[in-house]
């Protein structure tokens, strides 16, 4: 516990899914938490509340440059300064390379990529200034395997990790630490579409593609997350966690 002691840590994509979980997980070490989100926080986000040292949340809509802004500052101004920036806000997307019109693509883009960017560009400014702090971007395998059906969200986390090692360098000499987790398919309301009938065989599939048989718990995530962001990480920098239940060690075979 206290691993996060004394630390201010924002995170968006906070009211659900990963986001919320590690926003607990930050409350249950030590952290003031700011959530934010495009959605309400609600009851996930009072059980944040409940637990953290001081909280706050804010709504929102990642992709706006003006919005993101004006989170950050409404952290340092209320809390002093930020410590921790999550960027876990996203979005899924299904459709092959001549089926996902522009729209789609601009939409998945511009949440999955750009809104990671325009956080961690504004976040680091006030890191900057204090002479620390770790960013830790939300990527995927699918970012680093091919996956037929998934150009679009593949593309974005597979940018999402080159952006990484990038930022890492940018902030190499200044304290601050950049790194990203790549994980598996989790049981969020990203992977909810899964659960209906027509998907099932879909969802077998890749349930058996991880070498554990299973999908991941957001808190297993947030776990992973937990430890990028804390101290005991301080000699890691642009680097892509995996955790996907071994999706990317190999294939088991019937023996």
């Amino acid at each position: 516990m206290d691993r996060l002691k004394d630390k201010v840590a924002l995170v968006s994509g906070a009211a659900s899914g990963i986001g919320n979980a590690t926003a607990l997980r930050f409350a249950q070490e030590g952290a003031t938490v700011v959530g934010f989100d495009v959605n309400e926080g609600g009851e996930a986000w009072q059980a944040v509340a409940s637990c953290a040292k001081g909280s706050d949340f804010l709504t929102g809509d990642v992709t706006r440059e003006a919005a993101v802004i004006s989170a950050v500052e409404r952290a340092v101004e209320k809390f002093g300064r930020i410590d921790v920036l999550v960027n876990a806000a996203g979005v899924s997307s299904y459709g092959a390379t001549t089926d996902v019109d522009e729209a789609e693509w601009d939409r998945v883009m511009n949440i999955n990529l750009k809104g990671s960017f325009l956080f961690a560009k504004h976040a680091a400014k006030s890191m900057l200034q204090q002479g620390s702090g770790s960013i830790v971007h939300i990527a995927s395998i699918e970012g680093m395997v091919g996956l037929n059906g998934q150009i679009t969200y593949g593309t974005s986390k597979g940018a999402v990790i080159q952006m990484t090692r990038n930022m890492a360098a940018d902030f190499a000499k200044s304290g601050i630490r950049v790194n990203c987790v790549c994980p598996g398919a989790i049981e969020t309301p990203l992977t909810a579409a899964l659960q209906d009938e027509s998907m099932r065989a879909m969802k077998q599939q890749m349930e058996e593609a991880h070498l554990m048989g299973r999908f991941g718990e957001a808190d297993e995530i947030a776990n992973a997350i937990l430890f990028l962001a804390s101290d005991e990480a301080s000699f890691i920098t642009g680097h892509p966690l995996v955790v996907d239940g071994g999706w990317t060690a190999g294939t088991l075979l019937s023996l």
